[in-house]
């Protein structure tokens, strides 16, 4: 998968005419545009359509055109909360057909575009687009002047093809969006968020410091801290999850709690983007049980602010400062104050047999 870079600067210097290619970066390509935050399922049909075009019309390339940071988190005074990381979504188009991703810095000098003016200066003579892929609810430029009739339009002008790719649904209608993704996991219901991404919801985050008295209670955890501070997390809660693992903190004596082994395209790093280990580490799955509140039976009035902790099944190991993913599975119940801490390792143990249980199930 190639990758080219649209920067701020080099996005003016374009439109400022100081910028001039010999010819178009693609020569001739299928593109879809868009966000793509979560890169669900109607993002994947979009891309298949682009890759149905390439073929159809005996084009060079296919080619994803979206934005190292979401359009919103630029435009709106309240920052949306992300589906996936910038480092998340390259990992999942290089999974994918698709020959080349444009990532574009959304920039004040962009957004004041006009759609035709974008097309024409970026796609059509930048990139060489010759087939448009957009979604039944595309909308691009100032003012959001590029829909599906006007874009059509435009293409029959400047010699493009355009395909309008219908909602994708659920089996009961719902139409799968980003939006309708982010109001599952705010009701916690990652099972239905799951079935419109097509995949477990996940999340990378460093394994900071506790208390330790989850270790007490017969159950340690591990503390969460995400990587990727605007990254929207399921409501507070208790949850079965999938935790991925690097294989050098599994011994011997663990490895029998490994459910399904993985090769990770994404090198492990820390919270600033470090690397702590090389791409296509190999990793270790473990069943996890996840509390994300306040755990007022063991702090007294409950943490000022919820945090993520994660017992792994059948592991015991240190892993401090070590990087893993979670993966949403099923969520178990809410979180609740007990009567006694004796009552609370009595739920924990139900909690217990209930997340394997689930992993089973899926």
């Amino acid at each position: 998968m190639r990758l080219i870079r649209l920067s701020s600067q080099y996005i003016t210097r374009i439109l400022e005419g100081n910028e001039a290619r010999p010819a178009p970066a693609l020569a001739d390509c299928a593109l879809a545009l868009g966000a793509f935050d979560g890169l669900h399922l109607g993002h994947r049909a979009l891309i298949s359509t682009a890759e149905e075009a390439k073929r159809t019309e005996g084009l060079s390339h296919s080619c994803i055109f979206t934005f190292r940071e979401h359009p919103r988190q630029v435009l709106d005074v309240d920052r949306p909360q992300l589906l996936t990381s910038w480092r998340e979504k390259l990992s999942l188009l290089k999974e994918s057909p698709v020959d080349s991703v444009v990532a574009v810095d959304f920039c004040p000098a962009l957004a004041s575009l006009t759609y035709d003016e974008f097309v024409k200066r970026f796609l059509v003579d930048f990139l060489g687009m010759r087939h448009m892929v957009g979604g039944h609810d595309v909308h691009l430029g100032s003012g959001r002047g590029g829909n599906a009739d006007t874009l059509a339009d435009l293409g029959r002008e400047l010699g493009y093809g355009f395909t309008v790719v219908k909602a994708i649904t659920l089996p009961d209608g719902s139409i799968i969006s980003s939006s309708a993704i982010r109001a599952a996991l705010r009701d916690g219901d990652v099972e239905r968020a799951n079935a419109m991404l097509g995949r477990s919801y996940s999340l990378w985050g460093e394994v900071g410091y506790g208390s330790g008295k989850g270790q007490k209670l017969g159950y340690p955890t591990a503390n969460i801290d995400p990587l990727e501070t605007a990254k929207l997390l399921p409501a507070p809660g208790v949850y079965a999850v999938r935790v991925h693992l690097p294989e050098d903190v599994i011994t011997d004596e663990n490895r029998p709690g490994v459910i399904e082994k993985r090769r990770g395209r994404l090198p492990e790093v820390d919270r600033w983007g470090e690397p702590l280990g090389a791409p296509g580490t190999k990793r270790g799955v473990f069943a996890g049980m996840l509390n994300f509140g306040h755990a007022p039976t063991i702090h007294e009035g409950g943490l000022p602010t919820p945090r993520l902790e994660v017992h792994i099944l059948d592991f015991s190991g240190y892993i401090r400062e070590r990087s893993l993913k979670i993966e949403w599975v099923a969520r178990l119940r809410d979180e609740r104050t007990f009567a006694s801490v004796d009552a609370l390792c009595e739920q924990l143990r139900a909690d217990e047999l209930a997340v394997r249980n689930a992993l089973e199930a899926c």
